[in-house]
């Protein structure tokens, strides 16, 4: 059974401009190793006061199916693949769902 999502994310404690680019694919590949489409997870990266930071979000809910054993995974990929390309970084994934409203 599918459960309907939305999400939003944010990365913080990145390096540099590289370090965030470097993330940002990593987030990308992430997406569409999950069989997300990119136009359903938007992404991008910004600098304020010299520290860099991606966010990303949906805008629409997303149907999932087994959505209960596919959160834990991609809790971790996500943040194994942070981990890997910026140890220093923190990562926050916040879940809604819009069914449930």
């Amino acid at each position: 059974m599918g459960v309907n999502i939305m999400l939003d994310f944010e990365v913080h404690g990145l390096a540099d401009e590289a370090q965030t680019k470097s993330v940002l694919r990593g987030l990308v590949e992430l997406i569409r190793a999950e069989g997300l489409q990119e136009h359903e997870v938007g992404l991008g990266w910004s600098v304020e006061g010299g520290r860099h930071w991606i966010s990303g979000e949906t805008d629409y809910p997303i149907g999932i199916s087994r959505f209960h054993t596919w959160r834990p995974h991609f809790e971790a990929a996500f943040r194994e693949r942070i981990q890997a390309l910026a140890p220093a970084a923190t990562a926050a994934i916040n879940w809604r769902y819009p069914d449930g409203d």
